[in-house]
């Protein structure tokens, strides 16, 4: 029975391989081993694209949603952000269509103007409007990656383009989630964790344009895991039954 299995797995991974388009592979970070390059940005609340000075990020073993965590506290009245690494940046063009998640925890949030997401590229800075968080509690954020959930500069500017989103996209330079919760210098202390940076067909890690036996391995591999972000995919923190439950549920090609 075993047997019969992995050779029917092996047959449709096989013939994915003539027919499935490739996909993006989710690119994450879980911050199980340091800050894996993610930095602080102090930014002019009026210009996103400004950098007025550095933030400092501290690395925490354990206390994250789960595992490790990143932590800083608002270097100065401005609105400060958390800023990618090179993993996230380049042309991600093929996650047009897809989403962004993270989860943040603060021990402030009277100032809801902080409460964004903004990425650059292509000469262009585009903002996404996102709740304020509670206080104390981890809150997960999901940002569709498409040109209606952005505005141009700001929360108030135009919508957003496909064009223009494209062009973001193509050449992204900077993914920033802000942390600036609080009104007031030094006010708030944020945590940041479980960043995915994730495509059209979220369930096909491996990118080869179908949920397959090689993404059922990778899960496999990774069962029991609180650090493997791109197997957890229903998002509890936790790889397990309920993940492989949804793999074998959206079998086959991707849309």
């Amino acid at each position: 029975m075993t047997m019969h299995f992995t050779t029917s797995l092996g047959s449709l991974a096989a013939l994915c391989v003539a027919s499935c388009a490739v996909t993006a592979p989710p690119i994450a970070t879980s911050f199980q081993i340091g800050a894996e390059g993610w930095t602080v940005a102090d930014l002019n609340c009026s210009n996103y694209a400004q950098v007025i000075g550095p933030g400092t990020t501290t690395w925490i073993a354990s206390g994250g949603s789960p595992g490790g965590v990143i932590r800083s506290t608002d270097p100065t009245s401005s609105c400060y952000s958390f800023e990618s690494p090179a993993a996230f940046e380049g042309n991600r063009s093929e996650y047009v269509g897809g989403s962004l998640r993270w989860r943040i925890r603060t021990n402030v949030a009277d100032w809801l103007p902080g409460s964004v997401l903004i990425l650059l590229g292509g000469g262009l800075v585009i903002v996404a409007d996102v709740p304020q968080p509670a206080t104390g509690v981890w809150l997960p954020y999901e940002v569709a990656l498409e040109s209606a959930s952005f505005r141009l500069n700001d929360t108030s500017g135009a919508i957003v383009t496909p064009a223009q989103f494209a062009s973001v996209m193509g050449n992204l330079t900077s993914i920033r989630i802000s942390a600036e919760f609080g009104s007031e210098a030094g006010e708030e202390t944020v945590d940041l964790d479980s960043i995915q940076l994730i495509g059209t067909c979220p369930l096909d890690l491996n990118g080869n344009g179908s949920v397959d036996a090689p993404d059922l391995a990778i899960l496999l591999g990774s069962l029991g895991s609180t650090a493997d972000l791109t197997s957890d995919v229903d998002y509890s923190g936790l790889v397990d039954a309920s993940d492989l439950a949804v793999i074998l549920g959206a079998w086959g090609p991707c849309p």
